[in-house]
This record gives C-alpha cells, structure tokens and sequence, in this order.
C-alpha cells in the first residue's frame, strides 16, 4: 500500500527586477528556469544566456512545436524558445527563430518574418524555405501541409483574433485557425517520433 500517491510541484515566477512580473520574465522563468529582470529573455541578470527548454529538447534529437494565438515572436512563446535582452525585439527574435530548426511553429506576426514589414526587408519566410519549412499562411493551407516536412505558419501580422471575434467575421473563419485546429496539426507533425 502506497500512501504517497500524490506529487505536488510549485513553480515561483516571479521578476528578478519588480514585484510586478512582466510576460517575459514569467515565460523566461517556465520556459528557461531562471528568473530574469522584467523586460528581458532567458538572460539573467547578469547577463548569462540560459537555454530555454523547447532547444534543450531539440538538443536532445526530440521535435519540438511552439503554437500561440498570439505573434510566435512574442515574449509569451519566446521565453520557451529563444533568449534576448529586449521582449521588443521582435524583428530579431524571429530571426534566431529561423536559426532554430523547430519542427512547427504556429501563431500571428507575419509582419516580422515579411520583408514588405520588416525595417531591414530581410525575407525570414524565404530563410525557412530554403531551409525546407513549408510556410503557410491559411487555415486550408495548414491542413493540407506535408507532415513530411516542418512546418511553419502565421495566419495574422499581429495576433490572432480572439475566438468570439474569428466567429463573427467568415472571412477569418475560414482562413484563421483555431487553437485546437493548430493544435491538432502540430501533434500529427511531431507523433511519428520517438
């Protein structure tokens, strides 16, 4: 007879810098495991980059996913994903993102990975597909992409609609997924490996 069957573990995400903890330094402190000054992330405050877990995992020869309704590049999702001193530099964490050989990424910000939006007309999507992504744009789209191949989409220069505003509006319903569409995509990506 077990009595301890029970596991509990709390997590402290706390800002290293204010009472108040920003975005970034709460995905810094999940995704990275160090606690870092608001504003910043996965570097400490002493300016040690820490490897968030998403490329821990992609060390370790696992596939890796990121999905968001919010820009890919955000701080949320990138405190999983990338370090930087600055959560606003958006144009350059989506260059390192291209740098990454994550097996999908799914969310909003095209503006930063399109050279028509971004200050220095750099091209991140023709990157990705030089480096064999197929690149998406469309719900459609998505759901005919080749699991064969990694797969990166943004179906939004920002973020993505909110849920009750995608259903009011039939031209982002049928070309904005939703998070369990993005979802369930990204799981038939990334189930046929061990």
């Amino acid at each position: 007879y077990e009595s301890n069957l029970a596991q509990r573990a709390v997590m402290d995400m706390a800002s290293a810098s204010s009472v108040v903890t920003d975005s970034s330094a709460a995905s810094s402190s999940w995704g990275g495991g160090v606690r870092v000054n608001n504003g910043s992330l996965n570097i400490s405050p002493n300016g040690k980059e820490n490897m968030p877990i998403l490329q821990k995992f992609k060390k370790a020869g696992k596939k890796v996913g990121c999905i968001t309704t919010v820009m890919i590049n955000h701080a949320t999702p990138a405190g999983f994903c990338t370090w930087s001193k600055s959560r606003n530099a958006m144009d350059e964490i989506a260059e390192k993102y291209a740098e990454l050989d994550f097996d999908v990424m799914l969310g909003g910000g095209s503006k930063y990975f399109d050279p028509k939006t971004r200050k220095d007309k750099k091209d991140i999507f023709a990157v990705l597909k030089k480096k064999g992504y197929t690149v998406v744009h469309t719900r459609d789209e998505m759901l005919k992409a080749p699991t064969s191949k990694p797969l990166y989409g943004t179906f939004a220069e920002d973020a993505l609609p909110y849920s009750i505003d995608r259903e009011q509006d039939a031209k982002e319903k049928a070309t904005v997924p939703t998070l369990a569409e993005m979802t369930t995509k990204a799981i038939d990506q990334l189930k046929n490996h061990p």
